[in-house]
């Protein structure tokens, strides 16, 4: 996490997986890692005063795109109609075989 050096300074939440943080394992599929991260994000927002509705860029970073269809009623839920930009990176594999997902979140914050 950046730290905040200005008053209206971009939130940039990097690296966050599916990684469940009990037992260190990712998660079987990518709907469940993606709201493993999203989890993690919600929390690190909290601490700035912001939620995930509050994002105003997502970047998804992909190994493959199978199954991602799958994530958008997730997405829905958590994000409403607050409709981040969305950027879709594909790598050809993750830091990790089992990584299917990492997200990056930014806020702007409003002046």
């Amino acid at each position: 996490m950046e730290k905040l050096t200005r008053p209206n300074a971009e939130i940039h939440i990097r690296h966050l997986t599916g990684r469940n943080p009990g037992n260190g394992e990712f998660a079987p599929s990518l709907v469940a890692q993606l709201r493993l991260a999203l989890a993690q994000g919600a929390s690190e927002l909290e601490q700035h005063g912001y939620s995930l509705r509050d994002v105003t860029r997502i970047i998804f970073t992909l190994s493959g795109t199978e199954g991602f269809s799958a994530c958008f009623s997730t997405l829905n839920e958590l994000f409403g109609q607050s409709c981040p930009a969305t950027t879709l990176r594909l790598v050809k594999s993750g830091r990790h075989q089992e990584e299917l997902v990492e997200l990056d979140l930014l806020v702007t914050p409003k002046s």
